[in-house]
């Protein structure tokens, strides 16, 4: 009878003892923690940089930069390191536990009037931007793992850079000049006017739908879609790199080249354009016997070469 009563009250304290260190680790929803304002004058520089914390960065109703922390537990050595440097502001997250279900998110509100420097990053957090300011002078959104999403975003240069992480955008504005890197991460942007468009890849999926401008794409084995595409540029695949481009308005010259991937050309009805196709081992299906080559300098060229992949034009 003693040891029935022993092993029932082992049993109950190691219930109690479970419950308790799952009590201890459950965190509860996140709520406001902290609010700080930051003065705007003479600062031409924001630089925010996180571990885990997903960040929003919106347009603020003030004109300072407001910091809000949504935090799931309310301890000041968690809250953010402010700095602020001759025209520069620094914002870094503070402590965190280790080992617990802690969450955060931080919400920076930037006013509407500011024209200086973003640079955003959060390495596996989520980055989404909601900005109406039409003259920054740069933003810069990076991830390792995380996703960045960005929206209605106006800048003279745009900058989007992931690791194995989403990239998803739609509707950028540069004067300048749109860079997107992404190493594995697929990306996803849509209705970009860029000067000039810059896409480097290792292996990452690439989806771009309603661009325009010149467009310099370059991968290894990532595979690209292009739809509602206006303007010019070059397009390559070093490896196993597949593309298929559908071109509705031609502004100037333009190249696609992969080693061994298949390229798809879907073109425009107008015949003002040359065309050339080369591959080595592959195959050529070319339903646009109209545009041949030739040596007209009015026309954009169309030039088109793989070694080993297949070549299909429409």
């Amino acid at each position: 009878m003693k040891v029935r009563k022993q092993l029932f009250y082992c049993l109950l304290g190691g219930i109690s003892i479970i419950v308790g260190l799952t009590a201890c680790g459950s965190d509860e929803e996140m709520k406001l923690v902290n609010t700080e304002s930051i003065s705007i004058d003479s600062v031409s520089n924001i630089s925010v940089d996180y571990d885990a914390d997903d960040l929003l960065i919106q347009n603020s109703k003030s004109k300072k930069i407001v910091l809000k922390e949504y935090m799931s537990r309310d301890k000041r050595k968690y809250y953010s390191q402010i700095t602020q440097n001759n025209h520069g502001v620094g914002i870094k997250e503070g402590k965190r536990p280790i080992g617990s279900s802690f969450k955060s998110k931080m919400v920076l509100s930037v006013p509407k009037d500011y024209s200086g420097e973003l640079e955003i990053h959060s390495t596996s957090g989520k980055v989404e931007t909601t900005l109406s300011n039409k003259a920054l002078a740069s933003v810069s959104l990076d991830t390792t793992s995380g996703k960045i999403s960005s929206n209605d975003l106006a800048a003279n240069t745009i900058k989007l850079t992931s690791t194995s992480g989403v990239i998803s955008s739609s509707t950028l504005i540069a004067k300048n000049k749109i860079k997107i890197i992404s190493t594995s991460g697929p990306i996803n942007v849509q209705d970009v006017d860029a000067k000039k468009m810059e896409l480097q890849t290792t292996s990452a999926d690439t989806k771009l739908k309603k661009i325009k401008g010149q467009v310099n794409y370059e991968t290894k084995s990532g595979e690209l879609t292009l739809s509602d595409f206006s303007g010019n540029g070059e397009f390559a695949a070093s490896g196993e790199g597949s593309m298929t481009l559908k071109i509705k308005k031609l502004t100037d010259d333009l190249s696609a080249f992969s080693k061994n991937g298949t390229v798809t050309l879907n073109l425009p009805d107008s015949k003002k354009a040359q065309l050339s196709l080369k591959t080595k081992e592959g195959k050529i299906k070319n339903q646009r016997d109209d545009l041949t080559e030739g040596t007209k300098s009015s026309v954009p060229r169309i030039n088109v070469e793989t070694r080993n992949g297949d070549i299909n034009v429409n």
